[in-house]
């Protein structure tokens, strides 16, 4: 091989380390940020529990007829 060639290696090198080693270190560096939905979760639940009460589908019942 030329040397043009060993020359586009070592510089493409760099770039391949980076392009594949910064994300793993972001990656390991903070394993614990995941996104936290329990607010959501509860408030999902707190909805779901109310709108299945009998006495709460029949007042949308009387206010969607009036």
């Amino acid at each position: 091989m030329s040397a043009i060639v060993w020359v586009n290696i070592l510089l493409t090198l760099p770039f391949l380390i980076a392009f594949i080693g910064l994300p793993l270190w972001l990656t390991f560096h903070r394993p614990e940020t995941a996104p936290d939905h329990t607010e959501a979760r509860a408030y999902l639940n707190t909805r779901t529990t109310v709108a299945a009460t009998p006495a709460h589908r029949q007042a949308q019942r009387v206010k969607i007829a009036a």
